[in-house]
């Protein structure tokens, strides 16, 4: 038997991480706004389904359950923006910030569908100012789906992402 040769370089080189960048700009790592482009578009997408439920339909029930659910959907997409792509560029932004961002934009989703609401009742002939119209028609409900809503995106926001298989 022939005798074993050193190996070029020891296995443990291949744990060996390059150092991350602390500039992201620099190093090549998306936009914020990049990164968080895909949970921009979901809450978007959930406030439209509020109004679907909530105006169109006129129905109060599972509103609560939609704006937990889409808050968070709403964290899981943009935990995105805080983790590395490949463990050699900085994340697009800190995981404090991807939550503070994610909790706003739940609740702006709540609030969006709040006004949607609204504006399908002045369709309908309503003459009630937002607040007015949404406090006789639903009281405390906006308020709570906006607690529920910003819960679940600070959750999904710390929990995630959610990575597809490749």
């Amino acid at each position: 038997m022939p005798p074993v040769g050193r190996l070029a370089r020891p296995p443990s080189d291949r744990y060996e991480r390059a150092s991350v960048p602390t500039d992201p700009a620099a190093s090549g790592a998306p936009s914020a706004v990049r990164a968080l482009g895909s949970a921009i578009i979901a809450s978007v997408a959930i406030a439209a389904i509020l109004v679907l439920v909530g105006g169109i339909l006129a129905e109060h029930r599972g509103l609560i359950a939609i704006a937990g659910i889409g808050g968070a959907v709403v964290g899981l997409l943009a935990a995105h923006a805080a983790v590395s792509r490949d463990g050699t560029v900085a994340p697009a932004l800190p995981r404090a910030t991807v939550l503070r961002v994610a909790v706003a934009l739940a609740v702006g989703m709540v609030l969006a569908g709040g006004l949607g609401i609204w504006a399908y009742g002045r369709l309908e002939g309503g003459v009630m100012d937002p607040l007015s119209y949404l406090w006789e028609t639903s009281g405390l409900l906006v308020p709570a789906e906006a607690a529920v809503a910003a819960v679940a995106a600070a959750w999904g926001a710390g929990a995630g992402p959610v990575r597809g298989r490749s």
